[in-house]
């Protein structure tokens, strides 16, 4: 069984409300613009909401004062994506217009690589000593601490001299006490 109304249909309220809503609005001077059949909305709405010519030339000059003085601080591109909401293509742009650079990655620390070509040469005087102190039975360890090296000096003069020094824990034959 279906149900059916017992009143004939009528017009519901939200069309009177929004019937009398648009009379409201043209009494008060309001103007409706009717769109053509065939056409859409968008032609008929040209955008109202568009700022004038002297507040975007404000907001470029005042994007570009931020941005030169971050890029003298030497922010990267990161950072100044971040902080004028731009995508780099446009930084891009506005740094060669202005004849600025842009410094991109710049590394805090220096790399590994960087350290291990610049270690210091032990001189063969040390790398005597090394030697000596590891034919008396000295470990890697304790000849770096009696030469003031680090134990990665001392294993690089054994690497450039072709010495095998003895690890902490490690004993060799002789080194053991004889019982009788």
């Amino acid at each position: 069984m279906s149900n059916k109304e017992s009143h004939p249909a009528s017009k519901s309220a939200n069309e009177l409300d929004l019937t009398s809503a648009v009379e409201h609005f043209i009494q008060q001077g309001g103007v409706i613009h009717v769109v053509p059949a065939g056409e859409s909305g968008e032609l008929v709405n040209e955008a109202p909401t568009s700022r004038p010519d002297t507040e975007l030339e404000d907001e470029r000059l005042k994007k570009l004062e931020q941005f030169k003085s971050l890029v003298a601080k030497g922010a990267g591109v990161s950072a100044l994506q971040y902080s004028l909401r731009m995508n780099k293509r446009d930084l891009r742009r506005m740094a060669g217009e202005n004849g600025l650079k842009i410094s991109y990655s710049r590394p805090i620390r220096r790399s590994r690589n960087e350290k291990a070509r610049t270690t210091e040469t032990v001189d063969d005087e040390l790398a005597g000593h090394a030697m000596h102190y590891s034919s008396l039975g000295f470990s890697a360890l304790e000849i770096a601490q009696k030469l003031n090296l680090s134990v990665r000096q001392v294993w690089e003069i054994g690497r450039d001299y072709r010495v095998e020094f003895k690890h902490a824990g490690e004993q060799h034959e002789f080194d053991t006490p004889t019982e009788e």
